[in-house]
């Protein structure tokens, strides 16, 4: 059983350890999902599962060890060499106004020692073949091969939708079609004025200081005025703070479907809040402090077929130019692959099928001197052989298919340039993969249930 109070603590460590960039630590413990309640939750119980591992197999850092590796934290250093300076002002400026300490930084760095170590461990065994890495040099070598584009544009125009199909589709879906609790959001900025944003060292973290003093100054305020029938935004421009605005503000950040561009700690704070009128504790975001009240909160609701009609009518056009865009598409592949197999070229029997072609030369995957497009056209060959016609391949215009028509060798020289990168980075691939498998296993057969409060004793 897990303690509540170990994952908060675990949990405190996710943000410090973004701060010191620990990207590799982060990632290994699967900290570094697009969706961040899941990062979280991954890095909390793989930390946990880690730390324990570590425990069994002896893996323990010694003080030394970890004061040598948050000296080489490039965050810490200039010009290569550690920064006191840069230390202390990282420990008041990120740790104390979160009620950190040094130790805690320690306990992160020590934590990613752990990792690095079991890493090493439960990887050793994996290796990279030669063969593995000559088809992965692909990548460099320049092909040029015959493009086939299928454009989705002349079937859209064709499409239609009936309000029927539309009324059908709502119904069927419309349990998805909510929109989400919104809410609008008063809130102050506190930052360093532009005369002093070139500040370093020791004057700059004075006026971080006197920032933060500020901040805590101005939120006491804010909260007495309000608790007595204040307003927010008045009590804010009492302040000599220019208070903003945003009206339904969904979680994401998004408003009316759009980005609001409101800053991202303050969309997160005003959702942590449990009412409309509660004042927030202060935001710190690198130099800048926010402090926000919610002035409104609208309740999640189903929405009305009227209000999403459109979107659906272009759906369902777009699914329906895509169905007929890939049978055309895949009719028109079936023929050139047939008479390919008669002997006829391939120029031969792309013209018997009525499609066009376009000819890509001397483009490799990697080139960075041409377009994405093309460069992704080269990509889609990686799994083919000369004189092979591949797969249809979406596009964001619709679809293609790419025939390979020759792969330039490697030069001895070109190997030898890319033979050791290569092998690193699939190797460094494998054991992540064996690691992250290692990971889930571990879980699995720890069975790990959090308890959401302590227990009394027995």
């Amino acid at each position: 059983m897990i303690q509540r109070a170990d994952i908060d603590a675990v949990a405190r460590s996710y943000q410090l350890a973004l701060n010191l960039s620990l990207t590799d630590f982060i990632s290994d413990l699967g900290g570094l999902d697009s969706n961040e309640q899941i990062a979280v939750s991954n890095y909390i119980l793989n930390l946990l599962i880690a730390k324990h591992e570590a425990k069994v197999l002896g893996i323990e850092p010694t003080d030394d060890a970890v004061a040598t590796a948050i000296k080489s934290l490039p965050l810490f250093q200039t010009e290569g060499v550690f920064d006191p300076a840069k230390y202390a002002a990282f420990v008041q400026e990120r740790l104390t106004p979160n009620g950190m300490t040094e130790r805690h930084l320690e306990d992160v760095v020590r934590d990613s020692l752990r990792v690095h170590a079991l890493h090493r461990v439960v990887t050793s065994p994996v290796a990279v073949s030669d063969e593995e890495v000559r088809s992965a040099a692909r990548v460099y070598q320049p092909v040029s091969a015959e493009v086939i584009r299928f454009d989705r544009e002349k079937f859209l125009k064709d499409a239609s939708v009936t309000p029927v199909e539309v009324a059908a589709f709502y119904e069927k879906n419309k349990e998805g079609l909510r929109l989400g609790e919104a809410r609008s959001i008063s809130y102050v900025t506190i930052e360093l004025p532009e005369e002093k944003q070139s500040l370093s060292g020791k004057e700059r973290l004075t006026e971080l200081q006197k920032l933060a003093d500020q901040a805590v100054a101005v939120g006491k305020s804010l909260r007495e005025g309000v608790s007595q029938g204040g307003d927010f935004s008045k009590l804010a421009q009492k302040a000599s703070l220019n208070p903003e605005k945003a009206a339904s503000v969904q979680r994401d950040g998004s408003q009316d479907g759009k980005d609001s561009d409101l800053p991202t700690p303050v969309v997160a704070g005003a959702f942590r809040l449990q009412k409309a009128g509660d004042i927030s504790d202060i935001i710190q975001d690198g130099d800048s402090f926010y402090i926000l009240t919610v002035d409104a909160i609208t309740p999640p609701r189903q929405m009305e077929q009227a209000e999403v009609a459109e979107k659906i009518t272009t759906l369902l056009k777009s699914e329906k130019a895509n169905k007929e865009a890939v049978a055309a598409a895949t009719k028109s592949l079936d023929q050139i692959r047939a008479a390919l197999k008669t002997g006829k070229t391939f120029d031969e029997a792309a013209k018997a099928a009525g499609v066009a072609t376009e000819a890509i030369s001397n483009i490799s995957p990697d080139d960075s001197k041409v377009t994405e497009e093309k460069r992704a056209f080269a990509a889609a060959t990686l799994s083919l052989k000369d004189g092979e016609l591949g797969q249809l391949q979406p596009a964001p215009w619709g679809a293609f298919s790419i025939y390979l028509d020759k792969r330039t060798p490697l030069t001895d020289d070109q190997w030898k340039e890319h033979q050791s990168e290569l092998s690193k980075k699939l190797l460094g691939n494998d054991q992540s993969m064996l690691f992250k498998e290692w990971l889930n296993q571990s879980r699995s057969t720890a069975g790990i249930k959090m308890l959401e409060k302590q227990q009394g004793g027995g």
